[in-house]
Protein backbone atom coordinates (compact mmCIF):
# COMPACT_ATOMS: atom_id res chain seq x y z
CA UNK A 1 0.00 0.00 0.00
CA UNK A 2 1.89 2.84 -1.06
CA UNK A 3 2.04 5.89 0.71
CA UNK A 4 -0.40 9.30 0.14
CA UNK A 5 0.21 13.00 0.83
CA UNK A 6 -1.73 15.06 2.79
CA UNK A 7 -0.29 18.85 2.77
CA UNK A 8 -1.81 20.62 5.06
CA UNK A 9 -4.77 23.68 4.57
CA UNK A 10 -3.61 26.53 6.42
CA UNK A 11 0.17 25.58 6.65
CA UNK A 12 2.05 28.22 9.09
CA UNK A 13 2.91 28.92 12.47
CA UNK A 14 -0.42 28.56 13.91
CA UNK A 15 -1.02 25.18 12.88
CA UNK A 16 1.84 23.87 13.98
CA UNK A 17 1.80 25.22 17.57
CA UNK A 18 -1.87 23.79 17.50
CA UNK A 19 -0.50 20.19 16.53
CA UNK A 20 2.48 19.95 19.10
CA UNK A 21 -0.58 21.18 21.70
CA UNK A 22 -3.06 18.74 20.68
CA UNK A 23 -0.08 15.61 20.33
CA UNK A 24 0.89 16.30 23.85
CA UNK A 25 -2.77 16.30 25.13
CA UNK A 26 -3.98 13.92 22.52
CA UNK A 27 -6.43 10.87 24.44
CA UNK A 28 -6.69 13.14 27.80
CA UNK A 29 -9.70 12.59 29.47
CA UNK A 30 -10.09 16.36 30.63
CA UNK A 31 -7.97 19.34 29.96
CA UNK A 32 -6.89 21.43 33.09
CA UNK A 33 -6.89 25.25 32.63
CA UNK A 34 -7.94 27.24 30.00
CA UNK A 35 -5.86 26.57 26.77
CA UNK A 36 -7.85 28.19 24.14
CA UNK A 37 -7.58 31.73 26.14
CA UNK A 38 -3.78 30.95 27.53
CA UNK A 39 -2.83 30.33 24.12
CA UNK A 40 -4.04 33.80 22.94
CA UNK A 41 -5.99 32.20 20.16
CA UNK A 42 -9.32 34.25 21.34
CA UNK A 43 -7.51 37.21 20.15
CA UNK A 44 -6.79 35.64 16.32
CA UNK A 45 -10.12 37.64 15.08
CA UNK A 46 -9.66 40.76 17.12
CA UNK A 47 -8.48 43.71 15.67
CA UNK A 48 -4.97 45.38 16.42
CA UNK A 49 -6.48 48.79 18.21
CA UNK A 50 -8.74 46.81 20.58
CA UNK A 51 -5.80 44.74 21.67
CA UNK A 52 -5.77 41.64 19.26
CA UNK A 53 -3.20 40.43 16.00
CA UNK A 54 -5.91 41.18 13.25
CA UNK A 55 -5.88 37.92 12.06
CA UNK A 56 -8.59 36.19 9.05
CA UNK A 57 -10.82 32.89 9.51
CA UNK A 58 -8.09 30.96 7.38
CA UNK A 59 -5.69 32.25 10.73
CA UNK A 60 -8.38 30.45 12.95
CA UNK A 61 -8.42 27.53 10.37
CA UNK A 62 -5.29 26.60 10.94
CA UNK A 63 -5.84 26.55 14.93
CA UNK A 64 -8.83 24.13 13.59
CA UNK A 65 -6.82 21.93 11.70
CA UNK A 66 -3.62 21.54 14.27
CA UNK A 67 -6.35 20.20 16.94
CA UNK A 68 -8.16 18.27 14.31
CA UNK A 69 -5.11 15.92 13.40
CA UNK A 70 -4.46 14.68 16.75
CA UNK A 71 -8.25 14.21 17.83
CA UNK A 72 -8.49 16.93 20.43
CA UNK A 73 -11.77 18.64 20.85
CA UNK A 74 -11.28 22.60 22.06
CA UNK A 75 -14.15 25.28 21.68
CA UNK A 76 -11.93 27.34 19.60
CA UNK A 77 -15.01 28.04 16.73
CA UNK A 78 -17.67 29.39 19.45
CA UNK A 79 -14.79 31.04 21.58
CA UNK A 80 -12.94 32.48 19.03
CA UNK A 81 -14.97 32.84 16.24
CA UNK A 82 -18.43 33.02 17.06
CA UNK A 83 -18.10 35.57 19.97
CA UNK A 84 -15.79 37.86 18.16
CA UNK A 85 -17.96 38.29 15.63
CA UNK A 86 -21.24 39.00 17.46
CA UNK A 87 -19.35 41.51 19.73
CA UNK A 88 -18.80 43.37 16.88
CA UNK A 89 -22.58 44.05 16.27
CA UNK A 90 -22.67 46.16 19.54
CA UNK A 91 -21.54 50.20 19.77
CA UNK A 92 -17.96 50.84 19.01
CA UNK A 93 -17.29 51.59 22.41
CA UNK A 94 -18.92 48.64 23.99
CA UNK A 95 -17.54 46.44 21.00
CA UNK A 96 -13.96 47.66 21.93
CA UNK A 97 -14.03 47.47 25.50
CA UNK A 98 -15.23 43.83 25.20
CA UNK A 99 -13.26 42.81 22.67
CA UNK A 100 -10.30 43.89 24.42
CA UNK A 101 -11.20 41.73 27.55
CA UNK A 102 -11.82 38.54 25.24
CA UNK A 103 -8.36 39.47 23.43
CA UNK A 104 -6.52 39.72 26.80
CA UNK A 105 -8.84 36.80 28.78
CA UNK A 106 -10.04 38.99 31.55
CA UNK A 107 -13.56 37.85 29.93
CA UNK A 108 -14.20 34.39 28.90
CA UNK A 109 -17.55 35.02 26.81
CA UNK A 110 -19.26 32.15 25.28
CA UNK A 111 -22.24 31.92 23.25
CA UNK A 112 -25.17 30.33 24.88
CA UNK A 113 -26.48 28.66 21.47
CA UNK A 114 -27.10 24.83 21.19
CA UNK A 115 -24.43 23.33 19.09
CA UNK A 116 -26.80 21.17 17.07
CA UNK A 117 -27.82 24.63 15.49
CA UNK A 118 -26.84 27.74 13.86
CA UNK A 119 -26.51 30.44 15.85
CA UNK A 120 -28.95 32.23 13.70
CA UNK A 121 -31.50 29.67 15.08
CA UNK A 122 -32.94 31.84 17.82
CA UNK A 123 -34.31 29.86 21.05
CA UNK A 124 -34.76 32.53 23.47
CA UNK A 125 -37.58 34.98 23.59
CA UNK A 126 -37.35 38.46 25.15
CA UNK A 127 -39.75 41.23 26.30
CA UNK A 128 -38.46 44.31 26.79
CA UNK A 129 -39.78 46.15 30.14
CA UNK A 130 -40.18 49.75 31.34
CA UNK A 131 -36.63 48.15 33.51
CA UNK A 132 -35.38 46.69 31.33
CA UNK A 133 -35.22 42.83 29.39
CA UNK A 134 -37.35 39.85 30.60
CA UNK A 135 -35.27 36.61 28.73
CA UNK A 136 -37.18 33.06 28.87
CA UNK A 137 -36.21 30.11 26.90
CA UNK A 138 -34.40 26.55 26.77
CA UNK A 139 -30.74 26.22 25.62
CA UNK A 140 -30.29 22.44 24.84
CA UNK A 141 -26.91 21.28 24.41
CA UNK A 142 -24.38 24.40 24.72
CA UNK A 143 -20.81 23.83 24.89
CA UNK A 144 -19.66 24.48 28.64
CA UNK A 145 -16.23 23.11 28.03
CA UNK A 146 -14.05 26.13 28.82
CA UNK A 147 -15.10 28.37 32.36
CA UNK A 148 -17.37 31.06 31.09
CA UNK A 149 -17.71 34.81 33.18
CA UNK A 150 -20.23 36.01 30.68
CA UNK A 151 -22.91 34.45 27.99
CA UNK A 152 -24.03 35.50 24.94
CA UNK A 153 -27.83 35.28 24.38
CA UNK A 154 -29.62 35.46 21.07
CA UNK A 155 -33.22 36.31 21.44
CA UNK A 156 -36.11 37.62 19.77
CA UNK A 157 -37.37 41.02 21.13
CA UNK A 158 -40.92 42.09 19.27
CA UNK A 159 -40.05 40.57 16.25
CA UNK A 160 -36.16 41.65 15.25
CA UNK A 161 -33.04 39.70 16.61
CA UNK A 162 -31.17 40.90 19.54
CA UNK A 163 -27.79 40.14 21.18
CA UNK A 164 -27.54 40.46 24.89
CA UNK A 165 -24.39 39.92 27.29
CA UNK A 166 -24.91 38.34 30.39
CA UNK A 167 -23.23 37.59 33.70
CA UNK A 168 -22.68 33.99 33.85
CA UNK A 169 -23.71 34.31 37.54
CA UNK A 170 -27.17 35.83 36.52
CA UNK A 171 -27.37 32.62 34.40
CA UNK A 172 -26.62 29.98 36.92
CA UNK A 173 -25.96 26.64 36.87
CA UNK A 174 -27.38 24.46 33.76
CA UNK A 175 -30.13 21.84 34.55
CA UNK A 176 -27.86 19.39 32.82
CA UNK A 177 -24.51 18.56 32.41
CA UNK A 178 -23.11 15.37 30.29
CA UNK A 179 -20.45 14.56 27.99
CA UNK A 180 -20.58 14.37 24.15
CA UNK A 181 -20.01 11.90 21.63
CA UNK A 182 -16.62 13.50 20.82
CA UNK A 183 -15.73 14.31 24.36
CA UNK A 184 -16.87 18.10 24.79
CA UNK A 185 -18.98 18.91 27.50
CA UNK A 186 -22.47 19.68 27.05
CA UNK A 187 -24.79 21.60 29.00
CA UNK A 188 -28.92 22.18 28.69
CA UNK A 189 -30.21 25.93 30.21
CA UNK A 190 -33.50 27.17 31.01
CA UNK A 191 -33.96 30.78 31.27
CA UNK A 192 -36.86 31.46 33.03
CA UNK A 193 -38.03 35.22 32.78
CA UNK A 194 -34.75 36.36 33.73
CA UNK A 195 -34.75 40.03 33.80
CA UNK A 196 -32.03 41.51 33.02
CA UNK A 197 -30.82 45.98 33.02
CA UNK A 198 -31.25 47.61 29.39
CA UNK A 199 -27.61 47.87 28.77
CA UNK A 200 -27.29 43.54 29.11
CA UNK A 201 -28.70 43.76 25.28
CA UNK A 202 -25.79 45.24 23.18
CA UNK A 203 -27.04 44.74 19.60
CA UNK A 204 -30.85 44.56 18.38
CA UNK A 205 -31.89 44.72 14.99
CA UNK A 206 -30.54 44.46 11.59
CA UNK A 207 -26.81 44.76 13.57
CA UNK A 208 -27.62 41.57 15.50
CA UNK A 209 -29.25 39.73 12.52
CA UNK A 210 -25.95 40.67 10.49
CA UNK A 211 -23.50 39.27 13.54
CA UNK A 212 -25.72 36.22 13.99
CA UNK A 213 -25.46 35.46 10.31
CA UNK A 214 -21.75 36.21 9.84
CA UNK A 215 -21.54 33.75 12.98
CA UNK A 216 -23.19 31.18 10.93
CA UNK A 217 -20.97 30.99 8.06
CA UNK A 218 -17.90 31.32 10.25
CA UNK A 219 -18.99 28.24 12.18
CA UNK A 220 -20.33 26.16 8.62
CA UNK A 221 -16.84 27.20 7.54
CA UNK A 222 -14.42 26.13 9.92
CA UNK A 223 -16.42 22.67 10.93
CA UNK A 224 -15.65 22.08 7.44
CA UNK A 225 -12.27 22.41 8.15
CA UNK A 226 -12.26 20.41 10.88
CA UNK A 227 -14.15 17.36 9.18
CA UNK A 228 -11.62 17.72 6.23
CA UNK A 229 -8.59 17.62 8.33
CA UNK A 230 -10.00 14.90 11.02
CA UNK A 231 -10.25 12.95 7.85
CA UNK A 232 -6.86 13.28 6.82
CA UNK A 233 -5.49 11.89 9.80
CA UNK A 234 -8.13 8.90 9.96
CA UNK A 235 -7.21 8.07 6.64
CA UNK A 236 -3.33 8.29 8.17
CA UNK A 237 -4.15 6.36 10.72
CA UNK A 238 -6.21 3.50 8.84
CA UNK A 239 -3.42 3.06 5.89
CA UNK A 240 -0.58 2.38 9.29
CA UNK A 241 -2.87 -0.03 11.09
CA UNK A 242 -3.53 -1.72 7.87
CA UNK A 243 0.94 -2.54 7.22
CA UNK A 244 1.62 -3.05 10.79
CA UNK A 245 -1.02 -5.71 11.44
CA UNK A 246 -1.28 -8.91 10.27
CA UNK A 247 -3.63 -11.83 9.13
CA UNK A 248 -2.59 -15.62 7.79
CA UNK A 249 0.79 -14.04 8.16
CA UNK A 250 0.40 -11.22 5.61
CA UNK A 251 -0.20 -7.67 6.51
CA UNK A 252 -3.68 -6.76 6.71
CA UNK A 253 -2.75 -4.07 3.35
CA UNK A 254 -2.27 -6.60 0.76
CA UNK A 255 -6.23 -7.38 0.89
CA UNK A 256 -7.35 -6.19 -2.39
CA UNK A 257 -10.16 -5.44 -0.66
CA UNK A 258 -8.86 -3.52 1.87
CA UNK A 259 -6.89 -1.27 -0.18
CA UNK A 260 -9.76 -0.32 -2.46
CA UNK A 261 -11.69 0.21 0.55
CA UNK A 262 -8.72 3.01 1.74
CA UNK A 263 -8.96 4.10 -2.05
CA UNK A 264 -12.50 4.88 -2.09
CA UNK A 265 -11.42 6.84 1.04
CA UNK A 266 -8.98 8.75 0.01
CA UNK A 267 -11.11 9.87 -3.07
CA UNK A 268 -13.71 11.35 -0.67
CA UNK A 269 -11.16 12.94 1.07
CA UNK A 270 -9.64 14.86 -2.30
CA UNK A 271 -13.66 16.21 -2.73
CA UNK A 272 -14.09 17.31 0.62
CA UNK A 273 -10.98 19.18 0.43
CA UNK A 274 -11.70 20.90 -3.01
CA UNK A 275 -15.22 21.99 -1.41
CA UNK A 276 -13.43 23.56 1.49
CA UNK A 277 -11.12 25.54 -0.22
CA UNK A 278 -13.76 26.57 -2.60
CA UNK A 279 -15.62 27.42 0.38
CA UNK A 280 -12.77 29.71 1.64
CA UNK A 281 -12.94 31.65 -1.74
CA UNK A 282 -16.61 32.20 -1.67
CA UNK A 283 -16.22 33.71 1.60
CA UNK A 284 -13.04 35.95 0.82
CA UNK A 285 -15.00 36.85 -1.94
CA UNK A 286 -18.34 37.65 0.11
CA UNK A 287 -19.93 35.79 -2.73
CA UNK A 288 -23.95 36.14 -2.51
CA UNK A 289 -24.61 32.69 -2.52
CA UNK A 290 -22.21 32.23 0.42
CA UNK A 291 -24.84 30.43 2.74
CA UNK A 292 -26.10 28.30 -0.22
CA UNK A 293 -22.80 26.83 -0.88
CA UNK A 294 -22.24 26.20 2.88
CA UNK A 295 -25.65 24.11 3.17
CA UNK A 296 -24.11 21.80 -0.08
CA UNK A 297 -20.60 21.36 1.35
CA UNK A 298 -22.74 20.35 4.92
CA UNK A 299 -23.88 18.00 3.14
CA UNK A 300 -21.72 16.70 0.82
CA UNK A 301 -19.21 16.64 3.67
CA UNK A 302 -21.65 15.18 5.98
CA UNK A 303 -22.05 12.00 3.78
CA UNK A 304 -18.62 11.47 2.64
CA UNK A 305 -17.34 11.97 6.60
CA UNK A 306 -20.02 9.03 7.97
CA UNK A 307 -18.74 6.65 5.10
CA UNK A 308 -15.18 6.82 6.06
CA UNK A 309 -15.61 7.07 9.70
CA UNK A 310 -17.62 3.54 9.67
CA UNK A 311 -15.40 2.35 7.15
CA UNK A 312 -12.44 3.51 9.32
CA UNK A 313 -13.80 1.63 12.42
CA UNK A 314 -14.38 -1.95 10.72
CA UNK A 315 -11.27 -2.29 8.84
CA UNK A 316 -9.54 -1.59 12.73
CA UNK A 317 -11.73 -4.30 13.90
CA UNK A 318 -12.27 -4.49 17.76
CA UNK A 319 -9.64 -2.11 18.22
CA UNK A 320 -11.68 0.03 16.18
CA UNK A 321 -14.09 0.86 19.29
CA UNK A 322 -11.85 1.70 21.83
CA UNK A 323 -11.36 5.25 22.64
CA UNK A 324 -7.83 4.92 23.37
CA UNK A 325 -6.89 4.89 19.45
CA UNK A 326 -6.72 8.18 17.76
CA UNK A 327 -8.69 6.58 15.03
CA UNK A 328 -11.58 6.11 16.68
CA UNK A 329 -11.80 9.45 18.49
CA UNK A 330 -11.20 10.91 14.69
CA UNK A 331 -13.97 8.88 13.61
CA UNK A 332 -16.55 10.13 16.17
CA UNK A 333 -15.69 13.71 16.13
CA UNK A 334 -16.34 13.25 12.37
CA UNK A 335 -19.62 11.36 13.17
CA UNK A 336 -20.37 13.98 15.74
CA UNK A 337 -19.55 17.27 13.62
CA UNK A 338 -22.33 15.75 11.19
CA UNK A 339 -24.49 17.39 13.92
CA UNK A 340 -22.56 20.56 14.45
CA UNK A 341 -24.66 23.90 13.47
CA UNK A 342 -27.67 21.89 11.54
CA UNK A 343 -27.42 18.23 10.36
CA UNK A 344 -27.15 17.52 6.81
CA UNK A 345 -30.85 17.22 7.13
CA UNK A 346 -31.83 20.19 8.44
CA UNK A 347 -29.35 21.93 5.63
CA UNK A 348 -31.44 19.73 2.78
CA UNK A 349 -34.39 20.90 3.48
CA UNK A 350 -33.54 24.67 3.56
CA UNK A 351 -31.85 24.17 0.43
CA UNK A 352 -35.25 22.72 -0.98
CA UNK A 353 -37.21 25.52 0.85
CA UNK A 354 -38.38 28.38 -0.65
CA UNK A 355 -36.21 31.53 -1.34
CA UNK A 356 -37.97 33.71 1.35
CA UNK A 357 -37.26 31.27 3.82
CA UNK A 358 -33.46 31.58 3.54
CA UNK A 359 -33.13 34.89 4.83
CA UNK A 360 -35.52 34.45 7.55
CA UNK A 361 -34.06 33.03 10.84
CA UNK A 362 -37.26 32.36 12.44
CA UNK A 363 -38.73 30.36 9.62
CA UNK A 364 -35.04 28.54 8.95
CA UNK A 365 -35.22 27.46 12.89
CA UNK A 366 -38.79 25.84 12.25
CA UNK A 367 -37.59 24.41 9.32
CA UNK A 368 -34.71 22.75 10.90
CA UNK A 369 -36.28 21.44 14.26
CA UNK A 370 -38.57 19.62 11.99
CA UNK A 371 -36.04 18.20 9.76
CA UNK A 372 -33.95 16.84 13.03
Amino acid sequence: MSSVSFPSLFPGMLLDAAQRYAQDHAGAATIEGDPVRELGWTATLVAEESGGVGGTLADLASIVEGLATHGLQLPVVETCAVVPLLLKSAAPEVAGRWLEAVAEGSAQVAPLCALSATPDEIAVQARHLDIGYELSGRVLGADATLPATHWLVPAWVDGEAALFLVDAERIGAPVASYRTMEGRRGADFVLDKLTLPESACIARGAAARDALAAATDAALLLTATDTVAALAALIQQTTTHLKERRQFGVSLSTFQVLRHRVADMYVKYLGAKGLVIHCFHAHEQDAPDLRRTLRLAKVSLAESARACAEAAIQMHGGMGVSEEVLATRLAQRLLASEFRYGDRLAHAALLLAPATTESTPSLSSNLAGSAR
